[in-house]
């Protein structure tokens, strides 16, 4: 615990990160980093971002905010994963996981499934192609649409 009382991020500040992948540290880049590492494990649109940090950074242009996004994705510290409504949804990616989608309230949770070590190419698969990664998606119902009264 800090002295304040709260428990330590597990995660760099949005300052350290940016200066770790050789960033110029700009109010956009520090601000849209800050507001996914406050919020790890939730995945939004560039737009519902933008309407977010609009009251702190009233000047964050939507360009602005698409440009951080993919310079954020290409180095590796977000993630985008395509909706099935077309929209794109970014998360913070700095830890292996892969994702469950609800498909009754259309929410990702990041979650780390065991067994995936094993999970390879068969036969002439393993010839044609070269993996650089893996990403699975569970699709099901969350506890929250099962049970209402369960708080998210």
């Amino acid at each position: 615990m800090t002295k304040s009382g709260q428990h330590p991020s597990p995660f760099p500040t949005a300052e350290q990160l940016l200066r770790s992948h050789h960033m110029r540290v700009t109010p956009q880049r520090r601000l849209v980093l800050s507001w996914f590492l406050a919020h790890p494990g939730e995945h939004w649109t560039a737009e519902q971002v933008r309407e977010r940090l609009l009251t702190q950074l009233p000047e964050l242009a939507r360009g602005t905010t698409y440009k951080v996004l993919n310079e954020f994705v290409r180095l590796g510290m977000l993630e985008e994963i395509p909706s099935r409504d077309d929209s794109l949804r970014y998360g913070l990616r700095l830890d292996p996981h892969h994702h469950f989608f609800c498909e009754t309230c259309q929410r990702w949770y990041d979650i780390k499934p065991q067994g995936l070590a094993q999970l390879q190419l068969n036969g002439d698969d393993r010839d044609r192609f070269c993996v650089t990664d893996v990403l699975v998606t569970f699709r099901g119902v969350c506890q929250h649409c099962q049970d209402p009264s369960i708080r998210l």
